[in-house]
């Protein structure tokens, strides 16, 4: 097997290479499923990611790499090669080089590096400002309580995904969506004096701490988190409400601030519909609910004006429910 060598580019980069340019990349492979032909015959499709982006691959009877294709689990670190083409006007790439990775290429962390999503931004200056926000809650055990937790779960806190794939799937994600939803918070509560600013602030702090019982750990060559047994018997927000019980209780944190906290966080997905174990129904929980729903969505939108082609000027996308025209207004 060649040694890595620097032709080797990202998903992002072949995606928006020319039609006809050979590339190669290294990826993990989703799960292969078989999907049927107009003709009736039947070819392969499965997801390949790395940190830059993921992407659909459809591999048919003839291909060359069929025969490693159909063998390989799912999460299997590989070195993906081939052309790219374009399919309904996106682009698609059509791999004919396809080879699991050495266990020496694996234990590389130049290499499986490639494959694990991170943030953008310094996770230590995240923190910090984090925890800023932290020591401005104007409530003695609403602020001692978040501080409880974060004293107990801060290092798993500050490196978990906030997603499997809706917004912030990175390392660092759930700590990069929960500073801009408070950097937010501080900054609206001033025109809502009947929304209580420490309870807030310390609902916007706390309203996804059960992320960090809910999905796996993102590790080196990982492309994405999955769930825990506690996610799937659980979920986050009922996770969430069992830290923050034990956390005010550790605190002396009177019981009906502490109700009024875990609502927050069983409520902050508006609808039961999508998950939410009760409707908001504090000023608090509508205030953070919002929030949340606001950068949750901005930020898939900001993810997904990064992995756009150019002259593409619609996407689907999942978040808003809709299609996302691509192109900016002219104000500039």
């Amino acid at each position: 097997m060649p040694p890595m060598s620097e032709s080797v580019i990202s998903l992002r980069e072949s995606k928006t290479s020319p039609v006809g340019t050979r590339f190669l990349a290294i990826c993990s492979v989703g799960e292969v499923s078989t999907k049927p032909t107009k003709n009736g015959s039947s070819y392969f499709e499965f997801i390949i990611a790395d940190a830059s982006d993921d992407m659909k691959v459809r591999v048919f009877a003839d291909s060359p790499i069929k025969p490693v294709l159909t063998t390989l689990k799912s999460g299997t670190p590989v070195r993906i090669g081939g052309v790219v083409g374009e399919f309904n006007g996106r682009p698609e790439l059509k791999p004919d080089v396809l080879t699991p990775l050495t266990d020496a290429e694996k234990s590389d962390p130049a290499i499986m590096g490639r494959l694990t999503p991170v943030s953008q931004f310094d996770p230590v200056k995240m923190r910090e400002d984090l925890m800023a926000i932290v020591s401005r809650i104007p409530h003695a055990a609403l602020r001692a309580t978040v501080e409880s937790v974060f004293a107990e779960h801060g290092e798993r806190f500050c490196e978990s995904v906030a997603a499997m794939g809706m917004h912030h799937a990175y390392r660092h994600g759930l700590l990069e969506h929960t500073l801009r939803m408070a950097r937010c918070a501080e900054a609206l509560l001033p025109l809502y004096p009947r929304v209580d600013v420490a309870l807030t602030l310390a609902g916007t702090i706390l309203h996804d701490i059960g992320k960090i019982q809910e999905y796996t750990r993102l590790e080196a060559g990982m492309s994405r988190a999955g769930f825990t047994r506690a996610g799937n018997l659980h979920g986050h927000l009922v996770l969430g409400a069992f830290i923050v019980r034990e956390h005010a209780a550790k605190v002396g944190l009177d019981v009906s601030l502490r109700e009024r906290l875990e609502h927050i966080l069983l409520s902050h997905h508006t609808m039961r519909e999508y998950g939410a174990c009760q409707t908001p129904s504090t000023p608090e929980a509508v205030f953070v609910a919002r929030l949340d729903d606001m950068d949750a969505k901005l930020s898939a939108i900001e993810e997904e004006l990064r992995k756009a082609p150019q002259g593409l000027e619609f996407t689907p996308l999942r978040a808003i429910d809709g299609q996302l025209l691509l192109t900016p207004p002219k104000t500039r």
